[in-house]
């Protein structure tokens, strides 16, 4: 009778055991879904609305705009000097180029101080 007694005992402690890690995963379940509503409602904030992805529409179309007529620009000053021969095949900058381009110019051909100099400046330094 004495070991019927300790196996009830053993099982007792055993279910003891099993019911407290059971509480420790609720508890821990309980600590994850907060966690995870939290970053729902983030993510939800972060999502735009389509009004407002619908207003900047306009501007984006002006900046695709002007990069597509400053790439045609570029193609028509003749072929890239970075995929070519830069010593045969340099495209002579001209009035058409921005200051942007002439100043990427310069930094392709490796020269140093053109980010303070105006248009004028920049061109005579690339016709050398």
């Amino acid at each position: 009778m004495a070991t019927r007694k300790k196996l009830k005992d053993a099982a007792g402690a055993a279910e003891d055991q099993l019911k407290a890690g059971a509480k420790k995963v609720q508890a821990g379940l309980v600590t994850v879904e907060k966690a995870a509503e939290k970053w729902t409602t983030k993510a939800k904030q972060h999502v735009p609305a389509a009004a407002d992805v619908k207003a900047e529409l306009p501007a984006v179309g002006r900046r695709l705009r002007k990069a597509r007529a400053s790439v045609t620009r570029r193609k028509d000053h003749g072929p890239d000097p970075v995929a070519s021969d830069p010593v045969t095949s340099d495209p002579a900058p001209d009035d058409s180029w921005t200051v942007a381009e002439l100043r990427a110019e310069c930094g392709r051909r490796g020269l140093t101080g053109y980010s303070r100099k105006t248009k004028a400046q920049l061109l005579a330094v690339l016709r050398g």
